[in-house]
């Protein structure tokens, strides 16, 4: 089983630091921390796959969330969310043990922000719960290129952005007659610890910014959750796995007794009274540490997922968060639809799940996107995802070539993974040039501006649907739009919405901008307190009106059915 993520965008200046655990399934590991220079490719390579970036340039105005509009990232590094029992060690004799669980935050930076609460997006990294060349890739941890590449857009576009850690360990080279009931039960228990460490981190941020001054400037009402590969499938565990009967479907029983991993015939692979419930809360002191932040909520109000799966298709239910998945329909370790998860490596069976088709249907069928689903967005990835997603709004496959690639988000540097995994105990030390090949064998022409197109267009797709669903302002002084008295009525309108200000300010300008941040309509020496602004040949769709008074600019969102 592999789960990963990686990056579309202009060019810059990305270092990788690669930083894991101290064990491995199977024996202790030191790790060091690698700083690696991503390989420079020229961007056409990219534009040869990504057809709907093609011939659309935008004149692009900063919309706060939509577009960069702080020069830099501020980066808070190694900052302890919580504590709790890994078993990574397990299979080498070390036995259970505490491990600090870290996570890297990124601030607005450059520039002075006018706002002391930001949106705070959590996101994951892929790895199959196994660390970097351990897990026989590059990848897997929170400093991946593609974490570092995000985290940092996410906070020049006006966010908080976290990029976490979570507890890894499984069993994926289980064989014999118990072999598949090792894999698939092992495998399960490590996306719950994964999902306890995501619920853990939430409540963290919710905690310091309650009772600890909000260092990072977060607003706690509005957080969300992302993941890459691996991260992707706790991402969707977390929006949907709620109930105890979604852990004893029959493909999640254990068909026979192993007291080292705490299998019961007939019984569920996860043991709540020894793991905890999906919180992290209860359990035995030797599993599970129940204390990481308790008496705050663990909701998030929107998730999504690069390459990850759902463990099963039933655990979607109405209610769950707002879901966005990327996904290339090719993957060959994480389905695009319902599919089998194998061990890279070998092949061998681990579980069926449902992949990011499933994942955004079930949630539009839900009306879990309702919130976004009927926005109208008209631009261009827009247009071209709904002539491929088959009407499931929030889903957006690549289609690559060759078909079959995984991680098409994702570089990496044959010498630094190398020169990484010859600081692992044998076999490991020599295995660097291993892992990059099998990389480059899902992700043949690899490079950063590849990447960085991916990634361009997952922030472009998805982030007018998080200001959408949040309610977000894109603008940097709406408090005129209150203090002012402006109106837009009708709003939503058809034809035409007639814009004024209760307390008779002059209106000098009016500019109207779509949600990707393209200016479609200008008027200026208006000077006077109303106007009308009409539609024209604008079509359906939601659109961002800033309004220029005299004392500022007000910006509000104006809806044409």
């Amino acid at each position: 089983m592999k789960f990963r993520l990686a990056i579309p965008s202009k060019k810059r200046k990305m270092k990788i630091v690669m930083k894991s655990a101290t064990e491995s399934a199977y024996i202790l590991i030191i790790f060091a921390q690698i700083k690696i220079e991503s390989m420079k490719k020229s961007l056409q390579t990219i534009l040869a796959l990504t057809t709907i970036i093609a011939g659309f340039t935008l004149e692009v105005s900063a919309q706060r969330y939509v577009t960069e509009i702080f020069p830099a990232a501020s980066k808070a590094a190694n900052i302890t969310y919580g504590n709790n029992i890994t078993v990574i060690g397990a299979l080498a004799g070390g036995g259970p043990a505490p491990q600090d669980l870290k996570m890297d935050v990124y601030t607005p930076a450059g520039a002075p922000d006018p706002l002391t609460q930001r949106p705070l997006v959590i996101i994951m990294h892929t790895g199959s719960f196994l660390p970097p060349v351990i897990n026989g890739q590059p990848t897997g941890s929170k400093s991946d290129s593609t974490i570092v590449a995000m985290c940092t857009q996410f906070a020049k576009r006006g966010f908080v952005a976290a990029a976490m850690t979570y507890r890894q360990g499984w069993n994926p080279q289980a064989t014999g007659p118990t072999g598949q009931d090792i894999r698939t039960g092992t495998l399960l228990q490590a996306v719950y610890r994964g999902l306890q460490d995501a619920k853990a981190c939430v409540r963290y941020n919710r905690a310091i910014a309650d009772t600890g001054g909000n260092p990072y400037g977060i607003d706690p009402t509005k957080i969300i959750l992302g993941g890459v590969g691996t991260g992707g499938y706790i991402a969707l565990a977390y929006s949907t796995l709620d109930d105890t009967t979604e852990i004893s479907l029959p493909k999640f029983l254990a068909n026979s007794n192993n007291a080292t991993y705490g299998f019961t015939a007939g019984q569920s692979y996860i043991n709540q009274g020894l793991l905890g419930d999906f919180d992290g809360f209860g359990g035995i002191p030797q599993l599970n540490n129940p204390n990481n932040s308790p008496g705050y909520s663990s909701d998030v109000q929107f998730v999504f997922n690069m390459g990850g799966a759902l463990g099963d298709t039933s655990w979607t239910s109405a209610g769950d968060a707002p879901t966005v998945a990327f996904h290339v329909v090719g993957d060959p370790f994480a389905p695009y639809g319902v599919g089998s998860v194998v061990v890279p490596t070998t092949g061998d069976f681990v579980v069926e799940v449902g992949g990011s088709r499933e994942a955004v249907r079930l949630a539009f069928d839900y009306g879990n996107n309702n919130c976004f689903a009927n926005a109208g967005f008209t631009d261009a990835l827009t247009t071209y995802a709904n002539t491929v997603n088959e009407g499931y709004e929030g889903l957006y496959p690549f289609f690559t070539s060759p078909a079959q690639q995984a991680g098409p988000w994702e570089w990496y540097d044959s010498t630094a993974t190398v020169f990484y995994s010859s600081f692992l105990p044998p076999p490991y030390n020599t295995q660097g040039g291993v892992a990059y090949s099998n990389s480059i064998l899902t992700n043949p022409d690899m490079s950063k501006a590849k990447a960085l197109a991916y990634i361009d267009t997952v922030m472009g797709y998805m982030n007018p649907r998080i200001v959408y669903c949040l309610n977000l302002s894109t603008g940097l002084n709406d408090d005129l739009i209150s203090e002012s008295g402006i109106s837009f009525l009708p709003n939503p309108a058809i034809e035409r919405t007639t814009i004024s200000t209760s307390k008779k300010e002059l209106i000098r300008a009016v500019s109207v901008f779509d949600i990707m941040g393209k200016q479609v309509y200008f008027q200026n020496q208006i000077d006077q307190p109303s106007v009308v602004l009409e539609r024209n040949q604008l079509e359906a769709g939601v659109y961002l009106v800033k309004v220029n008074l005299d004392r500022g600019v007000a910006t509000s969102r104006v809806i044409f059915r």
